[in-house]
């Protein structure tokens, strides 16, 4: 610890001893519950020291500070993330946070934001009712012990090959200075001690690193590995647990922990008992292959067993980092420049597409535009490194979207970042409703793509936004920070439904709007109905929809060419039912 922290604690009443206990105990609390506010943690420690007489008094001040202190100076244990900020730009709860929250160190690591972090913490407080354990001594998991279980299941990794090389040798893609052997540990333990004490969590995570690393797992099953795994995780604390092992809170003995390998199908074994008659019913034989036909058209073709709750991706590196990996690839400065404006486009206009049908577009309109000429392998080059970069979109490996997807390079995934719903890489509706849609049968070229590189509808929004922090303010001068971003959460809100289609979806969120306009002082009324109505209209016009493969809605509309399967099982979906009626009301 610096001299500088040492000198500022010992300022407030605590002596060395008592600094060394704190960090123990921080660091124990911080590896047994993962996230927890200081509050409670406080609680906790009162709650031991009656039974350990060893523990040094401390007061409720000194601890705070104590973590105020070190959570800004030690980032090799723990973090710590004041409540003022939370309280005032993530906490949507409607509970204020009273007291710092202490965050472990892989959780800083492996979140996005802060935003990310408070919903992680949420989840935790729901997963274990805030039923924390309380041991002997917390200080006692300030250090994980290796176990026979960890070193076995460090064997097996190590006999395993990613990219055709040792795991061992493979440089992390997250962790800076790591192996992929440690990732591949950090990630799928991270996984299970963030869910409600889920094993199959961890190897859900597993199957994703394994298609990420491309694994060749050589004389070993996956079975095999994630049954070691399993035994590994089993005397960890949970943190969707609240610090309680999976073997205390599920009484399941370790030997019996095993991977799953089997696939209960029953479920889809026969529907075709959704449409039997009752015996009364006199409808004819014909009457009965319209509804099987009606069955078959109404099931839903999007592979719901494929997708992810959440994806994993990459963490984005620094410019300087972006600009040497560019350099080492070969790219100059007037290819770069194109390729970057070109995919901004192609995710303005399309919001999901593949990179094969990106590098078709490119090629019909390439020359009219006098691109530069750009060959597949520059393609594939850039997008590969692109996903490192911080750029507002994602580009997604097949794996990282979906459960069965093999990695190939011309079918990445490129994804506006503004279709991730309010939880980031945990919401993904709006990116598989994109991906799926029917709705055209082929995407909408451009005269010039480079001429959408910039914001798509951006007045329109500024307009909304602007109306929206109109409404929040009583005095025109003056907007609170609340309404402020009140007003940004409601605009979000109605571009993540809209540019996702989500016709089912409010487009504009019923709790925002009414708080946004109580502060404002404001009731409903026609007026305001009418101008929200209005903004929507507005930016609805000319829009390039997602849903639509580019198309505007004027032109989807008027070119019966283009219209997707989707449209034609709804068109036979309806004639069927008009046939099905008729045949009940003969004329």
């Amino acid at each position: 610890m610096q001299k500088s922290a040492i000198t500022k604690l010992k300022k407030i009443g605590l002596s060395e001893e008592s600094i060394d206990f704190l960090l123990q105990f921080y660091t124990g609390a911080v590896n047994a519950y993962g996230i927890i506010s200081l509050e409670d943690l406080y609680g906790l420690y009162k709650d031991i020291k009656r039974q350990n007489h060893d523990y040094p008094e401390i007061t409720f001040d000194q601890f705070l500070t104590f973590g105020e202190v070190t959570g800004s100076k030690l980032l090799e244990h723990y973090a710590i993330f004041s409540p003022e900020i939370i309280n005032k730009y993530f906490n949507d709860s409607g509970i204020p946070l009273t007291s710092p929250l202490l965050v472990h160190e892989s959780v800083a690591w492996k979140e996005d934001s802060i935003h990310e972090i408070w919903y992680l913490y949420m989840d935790l407080c729901e997963f274990s009712s805030k039923f924390y354990l309380t041991p002997d001594d917390l200080r006692d998991f300030a250090e994980h012990q290796e176990t026979a279980d960890d070193r076995a299941f460090q064997k097996i990794l190590a006999e395993l090959k990613a990219f055709g090389k040792p795991l061992d040798q493979v440089e992390s893609q997250i962790y800076p200075n790591d192996t992929g052997i440690n990732e591949i540990t950090k990630l799928v333990t991270y996984a299970y001690q963030t869910s409600p004490g889920n094993l199959e969590a961890a190897s859900e995570e597993f199957e994703n690193l394994s298609l990420f690393y491309r694994l060749d797992y050589g004389k070993h099953t996956f079975q095999e590995i994630c049954t070691l795994m399993k035994r590994a995780l089993y005397d960890l604390p949970c943190w969707g647990l609240g610090g309680y092992t999976y073997g205390k809170m599920m009484g399941i003995p370790k030997e019996d922990i095993t991977e799953n390998d089997f696939f209960d199908d029953s479920f889809y074994k026969d529907d075709n008992d959704l449409f039997d008659l009752d015996e009364d019913d006199v409808l004819t034989d014909h009457l009965q292959q319209l509804g099987q036909a009606l069955l078959d058209l109404a099931s839903d073709t999007h592979p719901h067993a494929a997708m992810r709750k959440k994806a994993s991706y990459p963490k984005r590196l620094l410019d300087k980092t972006m600009k040497k990996r560019y350099a080492d690839a070969g790219f100059d400065t007037d290819k770069l420049d194109f390729l970057h404006k070109f995919f901004q486009a192609a995710v303005n206009l399309y919001g999901v597409i593949e990179l094969v049908d990106l590098a078709q577009i490119y090629e019909d309109i390439k020359d009219k535009n006098h691109y530069p000429d750009i060959s597949d392998d520059e393609f594939i080059d850039f997008a590969e490194l692109v996903r490192r970069e911080k750029v507002p979109y994602y580009v997604f490996e097949q794996h990282e979207l979906f459960k069965n997807g093999i990695d190939l390079e011309f079918e990445r995934i490129l994804v506006d970042a503004d279709l991730l719903g309010p939880d980031g890489l945990k919401s993904l509706e709006g990116v598989y409703n994109v991906y799926f849609s029917e709705y055209a049968n082929v995407y909408w070229e451009p005269e010039d793509m480079l001429a959408y590189t910039g914001h798509q509808q951006e007045k329109e929004e500024l307009d909304m936004l602007a109306y929206f922090t109109q409404l929040g303010s009583r005095d025109a001068k003056i907007v609170s920070l609340e309404s402020k971003d009140l007003a940004r959460k409601i605009v979000d809100h109605f571009l993540w439904t809209s540019k996702s289609g989500f016709q089912e979806a409010d487009p504009i969120p019923k709790e925002e709007f009414r708080q946004l306009l109580a502060n404002g002082g404001k009731t409903l009324n026609k007026e305001i109905e009418d101008n929200v109505l209005e903004l929507i209209r507005n930016y609805d016009k000319n829009r390039h929809v997602y849903v639509l493969k580019g198309w505007t809605t004027d032109e989807w509309n008027s070119n019966l060419d283009i219209h997707g399967e989707q449209v034609q099982r709804a068109k036979a979906m309806q004639a069927i039912l008009d046939m099905i009626k008729k045949s009940k009301d003969p004329e």
